[in-house]
């Protein structure tokens, strides 16, 4: 996957995951509902690929 395609990857995992919380209650204190869960542990993951890859380039330059 290209950069741009993963930022890209997780902007909308961001997007998907924050306007679940905007419009989900049981999702207001940090426990996700069964809907929700994977959305926002899709974010979590693509998150952390994103941060890994800029830590790995940055040691590269």
């Amino acid at each position: 996957m290209s950069r741009d395609q993963m930022f890209i990857a997780y902007m909308k995992a961001f997007e998907a995951s924050t306007k679940h919380v905007g419009a989900c209650a049981a999702c207001q204190n940090g426990q996700p509902c069964a809907v929700g869960a994977p959305v926002h542990a899709d974010f979590i993951a693509r998150q952390d690929a994103w941060n890994e890859r800029v830590r790995t380039e940055r040691k590269q330059s």
